[in-house]
């Protein structure tokens, strides 16, 4: 019968060819950059398919953040805290899980149009029960015709003020409507107060 390993297994190798390999990956040199970016990718998505990744361009207290991502896949999200619950004491990496809030602002482009924090408003309604936030998003320039290219837009602006875990676990129904004067309408930037964990 052919072995199978499990996912602890899969973890486990994935750690060790890490370690053996952390010297590399923290001095990234240029000329063999995106050939390492594809071998980690690779050996990530033996443990899930869906994982992705980042690193930090500059140092923190010495050390290179690296970031495991569910890419949003709510399915992938215990692979992650199992990676990093199991992680080795590493001397050169800060490991994080799930991309975290953006301090700065964030913008994205579509065509020759950017889109940023400051064209998206919201009003909310937090469910306490459920531990969601349903919104109401008011976005500007949003148009029956450009709907399907701009709302996958808004949502990584959505991910960059709140972060990917509680996109996945907190954020409940969202609707989306073209921008208009709303009373109650608040910045997209401002959605923070409603999502107290920022980081896992």
């Amino acid at each position: 019968m052919k072995w199978l390993p499990t996912r602890k297994n899969k973890i486990e190798a994935f750690w060790q060819w890490f370690e053996e390999n952390e010297e590399t990956y923290f001095e990234l040199a240029e000329e063999n950059r995106e050939e390492l970016f594809n071998e980690l990718q690779q050996k990530l998505q033996k443990v899930n398919k869906h994982l992705a990744f980042e690193f930090s361009a500059e140092l923190e207290s010495g050390k290179r953040e690296f970031i495991i991502s569910a890419d949003g896949i709510v399915e992938a999200f215990e692979a992650v805290f199992d990676l990093q619950e199991t992680m080795p004491e590493l001397d050169r990496f800060e490991i994080i899980a799930f991309r975290q809030p953006s301090v700065e602002e964030f913008s994205v482009h579509y065509g020759n149009r950017e889109l940023t924090w400051e064209d998206v408003y919201y009003t909310a309604l937090q469910d306490i029960e459920q531990e969601e936030v349903n919104m109401m998003l008011y976005i500007k320039g949003l148009t029956e015709e450009n709907e399907e290219e701009i709302i996958p837009l808004v949502f990584i602006l959505l991910d960059s003020v709140i972060g990917e875990y509680n996109m996945g676990v907190h954020l409940g129904r969202v609707e989306f409507h073209p921008f208009e004067v709303h009373p109650n309408a608040r910045p997209l930037h401002t959605l923070k107060e409603f999502f107290p964990v920022e980081s896992i």
